[in-house]
């Protein structure tokens, strides 16, 4: 399930608020009615959207508030009904969280320019307070488009930490993810699981790839380890919004979560908080996978496929990474076992092999292919057991054909594997 997906009024492009009226999902104008119906459309990746802040309209919404409804009554008896959910930055948030009405006022009044006494800051605080005072908890936004975050091997621990505190944590999360056994289980299997980060050349080789990739079948044989957080350097997909994945068993298959990353979210004085409170990772997409289901190259996670298959195939190989010792201490502190951190990169290249191309006897030698391209997977019977007279059904995964020094080749990209100096590469990016 798409997690990111912002609906948009067509009419006015303003970010619409999300409400469920029993079985169905209605969505309205932030903060109170327009002068037209909400026209609700899906936003594609780029197009302009009114997506502010509710109650400032100067940053970024981070959480969502769910309120009562509000009613303001003015002197000639007419009634402004507002809406009951509230799209809030994380300046402002600090405000509510501490429910301090008369600072949030006044912030959001002088961003307007609105002078104290005038009748705009009294019905600003007015509305303030029935904010505060209705208030029923809140749910963490996943549909914003956050500048991107440069993710680093050393850095995976704390990314780490910081969603797991997120899920054990009292604020809400998106509905297909939020039921509270799911994420404390989530949560404790994460606490134990590997994690991989993706050096640049890996992370440029998969994405050279991944629109083409097969159809690959999802089971426990192609996964690196049984649970896993793959992060890349840099967001990978076709949207280039998919910063990192997690894989995590279930009794049936796998739950799968692709996440977006957060650069800066708020002012620099507030970063050092919500780097504590919210991390660097918002979900986007989740997903239960169920054995041998299919995946291509068209698929939201098909990165985190493509990256399996690579790896499977020993393109590459993960070398644990060097983390600082600070990031050891307070493991050991806390009675926490080390963090297993793996950087993926492309396995050097066999200079050993025999050069030696011609064919036997006088025949003329096969042409061979100058460039690696994608196999598709497929089903064998294999032979097994005495006599080897068994068959036994096995799935032979997508993978790239060719000489291992051979580029491979798209049709608009050509990339060399094993182009860079490791030693530097590890230095730089471990």
């Amino acid at each position: 399930m798409n997690l990111a997906t912002l609906t948009t009024c067509a009419i006015c492009r303003h970010a619409l608020t999300k409400h469920r009226d029993r079985e169905n999902v209605v969505f309205r104008h932030p903060v109170a009615d327009h002068s037209h119906e909400a026209v609700p459309v899906e936003a594609g990746p780029g197009e302009p959207v009114f997506d502010r802040c509710h109650t400032c309209t100067g940053a970024s919404p981070v959480w969502a508030y769910q309120t009562g409804v509000i009613g303001i009554a003015a002197i000639g008896g007419d009634i402004q009904t507002y809406n009951d959910r509230w799209h809030v930055c994380y300046r402002c948030s600090q405000f509510l969280e501490a429910g301090d009405v008369d600072a949030l006022t006044a912030h959001c009044a002088g961003l307007m320019h609105w002078p104290p006494g005038s009748d705009q800051y009294t019905i600003l605080n007015t509305l303030h307070q029935g904010i505060v005072l209705s208030s029923e908890g809140r749910t963490l936004l996943t549909t914003t488009d956050w500048t991107p975050a440069r993710l680093t091997a050393e850095m995976l621990p704390k990314i780490r930490d910081r969603f797991t505190g997120l899920l054990r944590g009292p604020s809400d999360l998106p509905e297909p993810i939020n039921g509270r056994g799911h994420r404390n289980n989530l949560a404790d299997e994460l606490d134990r699981t590997v994690m991989y980060w993706i050096n640049h050349e890996f992370a440029d080789v998969v994405s050279a790839v991944n629109s083409d990739q097969p159809v690959a079948r999802i089971t426990d044989n192609l996964m690196p380890s049984k649970s896993g957080l793959i992060a890349w350097p840099e967001p990978v997909g076709a949207n280039r919004d998919l910063a990192a994945v997690s894989w995590t068993p279930l009794a049936d298959g796998w739950q799968i979560l692709g996440y977006r990353s957060i650069g800066a979210a708020t002012d620099q004085d507030l970063m050092e908080k919500f780097r504590h409170e919210i991390g660097w990772l918002v979900p986007i997409h989740a997903e239960h996978v169920t054995q041998r289901a299919a995946i291509d190259g068209n698929h939201p996670l098909s990165p985190l496929v493509t990256t399996w298959l690579l790896i499977k195939q020993q393109i590459a190989e993960a070398v644990p990474a060097r983390l600082p010792n600070g990031i050891t201490k307070a493991y050991r502190r806390h009675n926490r076992p080390a963090p297993e951190v793996r950087t993926v990169r492309i396995k050097p290249r066999n200079t050993s092999r025999s050069t030696d191309q011609t064919s036997s006897g006088n025949a003329p030698a096969r042409a061979k292919p100058d460039h690696r391209f994608w196999v598709s997977g497929h089903e064998r019977m294999q032979a097994h057991g005495q006599g080897r007279s068994l068959r036994t059904k096995i799935d032979i995964e997508p993978f790239l054909k060719g000489d291992e020094d051979l580029p491979i080749k798209l049709s608009t990209t050509v990339r060399i594997l094993g182009s860079r100096t490791f030693g530097e590469d590890a230095a730089k990016h471990e």
